[in-house]
């Protein structure tokens, strides 16, 4: 599993706009973009009787162009990483963009 940390650094290698949390106004007419935000908490044993934290982040990838050339890169370093995630797919036609989605989980101390 990833920690944060390597998330963080695996979304930065695209060197594309990232946000995490909130978009940035600014960076709403740029293309490619990706968003990410925490959408649940959660708490796994580990060794012994300890608890570690999980965090599963929607991560929301926008483009004007389907199967764009960064998402894929995205899709091939998550499976470097041994993460093999469903991705989704809408046409924002009032955007006239391509909105691609997906939640991944992540060790993250909370």
């Amino acid at each position: 599993m990833l920690t944060k940390e390597k998330l963080k650094a695996l979304l930065d290698s695209l060197k594309i706009c990232v946000n995490e949390g909130i978009q940035n106004d600014c960076n709403t007419k740029l293309f490619p973009r990706l968003v990410y935000f925490e959408n649940e908490w959660s708490s796994v044993l580990s060794s012994g009787d300890e608890y570690q934290s999980t965090v599963t982040y929607q991560v929301s990838f926008f483009s004007k162009t389907p199967r764009h050339t960064k998402l894929l890169e995205l899709k091939n370093k998550l499976a470097d990483e041994g993460l093999i995630v469903p991705i989704f797919h809408e046409y924002v036609e009032s955007e006239q963009m391509i909105h691609s989605t997906f939640v991944i989980t992540v060790l993250e101390d909370l």
